[in-house]
């Protein structure tokens, strides 16, 4: 990690201690994860006993920082949630943080067990949710092939949301949980180069290289 980032977690988390009484507080993001961008921000995830939540926005020298304060409670109902809709978001980020305090507390030491869990874990639809997927996309592909010729940016909006639920389909039908939306065509291309290949050709038709 670069001195930047380190001073900014630093500060990130002298000013979470003053604001909040926090049970932890855990750093996360590509920063974290050591493949950052130049436009990379911090994601922290702050642990507190209160019945409360909260999301903050704020700059810690420099790096724009996202600030999420939870009770164990609601990050338990995320895990729940979004292992529902096949999205471990708030799963991804704990497992794949940095506890920068609190990490002694046996709380605090379940949920990121948990975190792990629900991060690897997909949801197996059955055969109903299955067809009602596919209906869903091909019902989108009818629409858009509809405007094709009286409403070329309608269609192109309905083709997109074609793609985007294509390639949902294609983890969910392999029993695999949706990766991060930054992450999903790279994933897509390494499990399914032939269908990895054809997002990228329907994105480049957009003028998108």
């Amino acid at each position: 990690m670069e001195a930047h980032h380190q001073i900014a977690i630093d500060q990130g988390v002298a000013w979470i201690r003053k604001r909040f009484n926090p049970t932890a507080i855990v750093v996360t993001g590509t920063i974290v994860r050591g493949n950052p961008s130049h436009h990379s921000d911090l994601d922290i995830f702050v642990i507190h006993g209160e019945p409360y939540r909260q999301r903050i926005q704020k700059f810690f020298n420099g790096i724009p920082s996202e600030i999420f304060v939870n009770s164990p409670d609601h990050i338990y109902r995320y895990f729940e949630t979004d292992y529902k809709d096949n999205r471990p978001v708030s799963a991804h980020m704990l497992a794949t943080g940095t506890v920068v305090f609190g990490g002694d507390k046996e709380e605090v030491q379940r949920i990121i067990r948990m975190a792990k869990e629900y991060s690897g874990k997909a949801l197996i639809p059955d055969d109903g949710q299955k067809t009602a997927h596919r209906y869903r996309i091909a019902t989108l592909f009818e629409d858009a092939a509809d405007l094709k010729e009286k409403d070329p940016v309608t269609c192109l909006y309905f083709l997109n949301k074609t793609v985007m639920e294509a390639i949902d389909f294609l983890f969910i039908d392999g029993h695999l949980p949706l990766p991060r939306a930054k992450e999903r065509i790279g994933q897509i291309q390494e499990f399914w180069p032939e269908a990895g290949n054809l997002v990228k050709r329907v994105l480049r038709s957009q003028g998108i290289r």
